[in-house]
């Protein structure tokens, strides 16, 4: 068999074994499927490598015991890393760096009645991925060091109960606001505003602001994932650190900006006036600068993977 007819048959494959999962909630119950708590999760996953299909996704995801992960697809071989921590209405939450956009999933985890298996669940019901468990680093993946997620969740505090000992999973087997008009955002928030109250107004406002002004507005470190801002005036934006995981800036005016470390894997820049803004350290994968007006950008030690329209 060659290796053109060998894909499509893996993929021809993934799809049968997802199908023949429980695709919502309730039907994985009426099967008998049952719920695992906190506790069951960690158990599960701390320290052990877990085998996740979905239709577009096979890979093999190592989960630490100090909250890091790294993860292998089987297809190719593509490797990532990232986190992993357990939330207190018992789900899931795993962060890669570059997959899903650096997204955090979270997932509620059931136990396949008489299998092997695990089934995770998104917050509609709907399936996310299908589960296998094997202990300890069964891959030998390389775990490289990573910060912990932004929320507090209870991983650390699941580890001191439990103690730091290599757990095993319960069944083992080695397979696999409202938008805001188009004026100056300061003269909005009221007289005798603090700083720090107009610091917030603006950065509340920029999540859903097409067309907005938000000249020389200080947005550092701004909470900004899948934002709105079409055609914003940003010209001498302070965005710094910010998180502009697939903001829409389409259309938008970034002139003289400033991105510095600004995480913005998947961001919309088509046709967007970035002359003279600064991206340096910035994470751009797979963000689209399609049309993009990038006279003196600096783009300097910059993450490009996927990137479109920028000359590489």
């Amino acid at each position: 068999m060659n290796k053109k007819t060998f894909i499509p048959l893996l993929l021809l494959t993934l799809l049968i074994l997802s199908g023949c999962a429980a695709s919502s909630i309730s039907t994985a119950v009426n099967k008998g499927a049952k719920a695992l708590n906190a506790e069951e999760i960690f158990t599960l996953v701390n320290n052990n490598t877990l085998h996740m299909v979905a239709s577009d996704f096979d890979a093999h995801v190592f989960c630490n015991q100090d909250g890091t992960l790294a993860a292998q697809a089987l297809l190719n071989s593509v490797t990532d890393n990232g986190v992993w921590d357990i939330k207190s209405d018992d789900t899931l939450c795993i962060k890669f760096n570059v997959w899903y956009f650096g997204d955090a999933i979270c997932s509620s985890v059931y136990q396949e009645a008489e299998t092997n298996g695990y089934l995770l669940f998104t917050s509609n019901g709907s399936l996310a991925f299908t589960v296998t468990a094997a202990s300890g680093n069964a891959q030998n993946l390389k775990i490289k060091p990573q910060k912990g997620m932004d929320q507090s969740f209870l991983r650390s505090k699941l580890e001191q109960t439990q103690g730091k000992s290599h757990s095993q999973p319960v069944a083992v087997t080695a397979a696999a606001a409202p938008v805001a008009s188009h004026t100056d955002p300061v003269s909005s928030s009221g007289p005798g505003a603090s700083t720090e109250e107009i610091s917030y107004t603006v950065k509340s406002m920029a999540k859903d602001c097409p067309g907005c002004n938000l000249k020389e507005a200080d947005l550092r470190k701004a909470d900004l994932v899948a934002a709105n801002l079409k055609g914003a005036n940003l010209r001498g934006a302070d965005l710094s650190r910010a998180n502009l995981r697939r903001a829409n800036l389409e259309g938008a005016d970034l002139s003289g900006a400033t991105l510095l470390s600004a995480n913005m894997p998947g961001a919309n820049l088509k046709d967007a006036d970035l002359s003279g803004a600064d991206f340096t350290g910035a994470n751009l994968i797979h963000a689209d600068f399609t049309g993009a007006t990038l006279d003196d950008t600096i783009l300097e030690n910059t993450l490009q993977e996927g990137v479109k329209g920028l000359k590489q």
